[in-house]
C-alpha cells in the first residue's frame, strides 16, 4: 500500500509534536514479510532507472498496531540503524505514523488494483 510514513522517534526518544507536524515523512511502498521468524514492515521505493527497489527507511521489526483511524495508523516496534560491516547498529524503539495515500504519483494506473488490497504477510530472506 503506497503510504507517507513520520517516525515519532529519534534513537529511541520521542520527538516533539512540533517536530512531527514539520515532518514531511517518507513516501513509499509499505509491505510486511518475515525474515526468519520475525516479522518486519518495510517502506521502498522503486527506482524508475533501474527497475530495483530501495528502502527509504531501515526496517521496523516486530511491528505492533497501537491504533487505526481513516487515512493511516501507528505501529509500534524495533529498528536497528545500519553499523558496520562487522557490528549492527544500535535498535531502538521506533513509531511509525502511516497515512495512506489513494495513488502514487505518477503510477495512477497500478494503483487502481492496489486499492482495497490487504497488507499480506510474506516470507522473505
Amino acid at each position: 500500500m503506497y503510504s507517507i510514513i513520520r517516525q515519532f522517534r529519534s534513537e529511541g526518544v520521542r520527538r516533539t509534536e512540533a517536530e512531527i507536524a514539520a515532518d514531511a515523512g517518507f513516501a513509499g511502498i509499505v509491505g510486511m514479510s518475515l525474515a526468519g521468524t520475525t516479522r518486519q514492515m518495510t517502506l521502498s521505493a522503486h527506482k524508475s532507472d533501474e527497475g530495483t527497489t530501495v528502502l527509504l527507511l531501515p526496517p521496523l521489526y516486530e511491528p505492533q498496531l497501537l491504533s487505526m483511524h481513516a487515512d493511516g495508523m501507528i505501529v509500534r516496534g524495533w529498528q536497528r540503524l545500519s553499523g558496520s560491516k562487522t557490528t549492527p547498529g544500535p535498535t531502538y524503539l521506533q513509531e511509525w505514523l502511516l497515512t495512506f495515500v489513494a495513488q502514487q504519483p505518477g503510477r495512477p494506473h497500478e494503483q487502481r488494483g492496489l486499492q482495497g488490497a490487504p497488507l499480506q504477510l510474506t516470507e522473505g530472506d
